[in-house]
């Protein structure tokens, strides 16, 4: 064996003592480092987490919890509707579209109508005037007359005929001619109110030669085809009204989504492109044909009348066609992050410092109605048996992408 000098095994020493050293410095400077990073880290969860598919969660002290206005609460069953967008009209029934005509011609002498007028039913419209107008009159009074006599005639020839002193011919003669006036009477009675005279109060010194035209019923003038001057005829249209008190919404439903249509059901609509849908009714009715477009004509009485409701225009609703209890939240405890929707849970609070720990959790999210919105919640997660943020949860999202951003 070689023997190794002084010299030798002191350079040996040396070296030996080198490599231990900078062994002993990496340990404390991976030491130190990790102890750095360890009181570095905060109490927030950054999205690393969510990588390795550890739970999100985010750490309030008593003073953030305040500011947020937190409060917790359970999940409710709350009874929500799923809708069905449709289009449609406003129309108006048959029997509320009334054409104002006259019986007997004459020439306008007054007229002052505009389209889209307000009229109140027995409102004057238009006066027309014609001589035939006083013939119908002085042939009611002449009428009149003649029965006058013929009455006395009559209560004469039966007082005679009662006697045997005239001949039965003589009095059927005359009663026969007092019923062909009494007739005659009755239908020029009808032909003067026609033209709005009273029989009764008609006398040869208030002849009149103008007729006066009502409004049949109340609404909206839509279409006056007239004016001053002209002479028009019965079949002459003066005016159109829209009675706007029974006024429907159609609309058009698909062929493929008419079973899921019953009578009943709730529409939101709004008139033209208004997406709030201010306006509600319920349907009605449903039609039993279907059309060259595939849709089925539906029905819905709207709750109200409002100035925007105009016949014929475009009407864009919503039919809630299924409703049932659901599992639903208030919206302010789901917020919406990166196309998931999330909430928060209470995990642990602390008395000393007062701090509260959440947990995020992702949820599905269904139908939205007044404020809520039903829920898919985690079936391990019990939602008597755990407290959830039921409002404030955006402030935890905002905490969350604060601390992402540090």
């Amino acid at each position: 064996m070689k023997s190794i000098s002084i010299r030798q095994l002191a350079a040996l020493v040396g070296l030996c003592a080198s490599v231990v050293g900078v062994s002993g410095c990496g340990s404390n400077e991976t030491a130190n480092a990790e102890g750095k990073t360890a009181q570095s880290a905060p109490v927030t969860s950054d999205s690393s987490q969510a990588k390795a598919n550890q739970p999100v969660r985010v750490s309030l002290t008593q003073a953030q919890y305040d500011v947020a206005a937190i409060r917790l609460g359970q999940p409710t069953p709350r009874t929500l509707s799923t809708t069905l967008k449709v289009n449609g009209v406003i129309d108006v029934p048959a029997q509320n579209m009334v054409s104002v005509s006259v019986p007997f011609g004459g020439y306008i002498r007054r007229i002052q109508l505009e389209p889209g007028m307000r009229v109140r039913k027995g409102q004057p419209l238009v006066v027309l005037e014609n001589p035939d107008y006083i013939q119908v009159q002085q042939d009611y009074l002449d009428t009149k007359a003649k029965l006058d006599y013929a009455d006395l005639e009559y209560a004469r020839q039966q007082e005679l005929s009662r006697d045997n002193i005239n001949a039965l011919k003589v009095f059927q003669q005359t009663r026969s001619n007092r019923q062909s006036l009494q007739a005659q009477l009755a239908g020029l009675a009808q032909r003067l109110a026609i033209l709005r005279i009273n029989p009764a109060n008609l006398t040869p010194s208030n002849l009149t030669r103008t007729l006066t035209v009502h409004a049949p019923v109340s609404g909206f003038i839509t279409n006056v085809p007239v004016n001053n001057g002209r002479f028009v005829n019965p079949a002459d249209v003066l005016a159109e009204i829209t009675n706007v008190d029974h006024l429907h919404v159609r609309l058009n439903i698909f062929e493929k989504d008419i079973s899921r249509i019953r009578t009943g059901q709730v529409v939101r609509f709004g008139m033209g492109g208004d997406a709030t849908l201010a306006h509600r009714g319920n349907i009605f009715l449903i039609g039993k044909s279907i059309a060259a477009d595939r849709t089925v004509s539906v029905l819905a009485h709207p709750d109200g009348y409002a100035s925007d409701m105009i016949p014929g225009g475009y009407v864009t609703a919503q039919v809630d066609v299924k409703t049932q209890p659901l599992t639903a939240l208030p919206e302010a405890a789901v917020v919406g992050y990166q196309g998931q929707s999330l909430m928060y849970v209470l995990e642990r609070k602390q008395a000393k410092p007062a701090t509260y720990q959440f947990r995020q959790i992702p949820i599905r999210t269904g139908v939205r109605e007044g404020g809520y919105v039903a829920v898919t919640l985690p079936p391990d997660l019990d939602p008597q048996q755990t407290p959830i943020i039921v409002n404030g949860a955006y402030s935890l999202l905002s905490k969350l992408n604060n601390s992402e951003e540090e």
